[in-house]
């Protein structure tokens, strides 16, 4: 499925689309509300250089040294005696980060607590112990007291907005989470819900002309082009046109299959042969769905060699039976053994085709459904391809996928047949 294809699906399923992002934002937004919230609070405190003093030490060095004095126990227990806090000293070191500004001479000390006010009074607890130098010295020793001149610059204030949950964050991966389940769901749904059923859609989807829309018989069995000049049998015009232009265009061949399983493929091809010889032309149609998965053959002649057979190396001749009209014979599917089909197809199929073609104007293969097995592309190689298509049983996103797999094998998509969902109704 490419990018058209999932907006198109988008647009088709907006009212999915927009339930699921309304019901993920109210979750998200649940969700920050009633999660545990903490505060930052920070205060700042200038350390410069004492003037006047020669100290060894890297004044930069030093300054990294007393923020992270900030969460030390000695700086912790002064922070708690100082205040009426009931955190722990664990809570506390936890709670407490000090960073030196790098490239400047300002520490900050930063609080988080879950209460705004407790974390600025902490921070500038903090800030205080620091700067009053006692502390520091006892861990730090009396070099950074003499080195560095501290002062509170800029105090602490009790933050408006919370901290933790990150709302950034939050949002944007609430706006990941929507879009992606919105999108899911709409290419799901519109996979199972939106199929082809009229011509724009067919055209669209395979990108290849609509041939004919037609309405089958309750009974498949049922021929409407042996009686030319019926409405029935006029629907097959249209057919009949395209094949004789590819005909004329050098191949001979086109294969007759459908996506699904079903039988319309056959009824088509077979109607379709029948009106190529209704127009002196002649025409072998050829049951291409070797193998008994398949449904029923086209000639019920089990005792006689079929395709199968001939691409085993039997002769061609003796395998076609006369059908229904003059200047039409019918190869059924064959026996089957233990060769591959696929192989057979592979090594022998187009050889046979071309012996044949010496003979006949117009040869029609009746493939197996696309979804099946790859055996009609294989056989469209160098040739044509008709789909039939029942309404409403294929989405557009697999017609599309079937007609460019068609195409990447080299085979030429004639268009496509549409096939009314609902037999027509029997006249008492």
């Amino acid at each position: 499925m490419d990018v058209r294809d999932v907006g198109v699906a988008l647009w088709r399923q907006r009212p999915l689309v927009v339930l699921i992002l309304v019901i993920t934002g109210g979750a998200v937004a649940a969700g920050i509300l009633l999660a545990p919230k903490s505060y930052a609070a920070t205060a700042t405190i200038s350390a410069a250089e004492a003037p006047g003093v020669a100290v060894t030490d890297d004044p930069d060095a030093l300054r990294a040294t007393l923020a992270e004095l900030a969460s030390s126990r000695g700086v912790v227990d002064e922070v708690r005696s100082r205040t009426s806090t009931d955190r722990s000293v664990a809570q506390l070191r936890r709670s407490i980060q000090g960073d030196w500004v790098r490239g400047t001479i300002l520490v900050r000390i930063t609080v988080e607590d879950r209460d705004p006010d407790t974390a600025a009074a902490l921070a500038n607890a903090v800030a205080a112990v620091l700067v009053g130098g006692g502390v520091v010295g006892d861990v730090a020793g009396p070099s950074l007291d003499r080195a560095l001149v501290l002062t509170a610059s800029d105090p602490a204030d009790p933050p408006g907005t919370f901290s933790s949950p990150d709302l950034r964050l939050a949002l944007g991966l609430g706006v990941l989470l929507a879009v992606g389940l919105a999108t899911t769901a709409a290419v799901w749904r519109d996979r199972r819900t939106h199929t082809v059923d009229d011509a724009a859609a067919v055209e669209e989807a395979a990108t290849a002309p609509l041939l004919a829309h037609l309405t089958p018989p309750s009974d498949l069995t049922t021929m409407p082009a042996l009686h030319p000049g019926t409405g029935e049998a006029d629907l097959f015009r249209h057919l009949r046109l395209a094949l004789e232009a590819q005909a004329e265009a050098g191949s001979p061949r086109v294969v007759v299959a459908g996506i699904t399983h079903g039988d319309v493929n056959i009824w088509i091809g077979a109607n379709v042969a029948l009106a190529l010889a209704g127009t002196d032309h002649r025409v072998l149609l050829v049951d291409g769905r070797m193998g008994d998965r398949f449904g029923t053959p086209v000639e019920d002649a089990p005792d006689t060699p079929g395709l199968y057979d001939v691409l085993l190396g039997a002769d061609l001749e003796t395998a076609m039976s006369p059908g229904p009209v003059d200047l039409l014979e019918v190869l059924p599917a064959g026996t089957y053994g233990s060769a591959e089909v696929p192989d057979l197809i592979a090594q022998r199929f187009v050889s046979v085709m071309d012996s044949a073609a010496s003979e006949f104007d117009n040869i029609v293969v009746i493939g197996p459904p696309l979804d099946v097995s790859d055996d009609s592309r294989a056989m469209a190689v160098d040739s044509s391809i008709v789909l039939a298509l029942v309404e409403g049983s294929v989405s557009a996103s697999a017609l599309r996928q079937h007609a460019d797999r068609i195409r990447a094998v080299g085979a030429r998509l004639l268009g496509v047949v549409l096939v009314a969902k609902q037999p027509e109704r029997a006249v008492a």
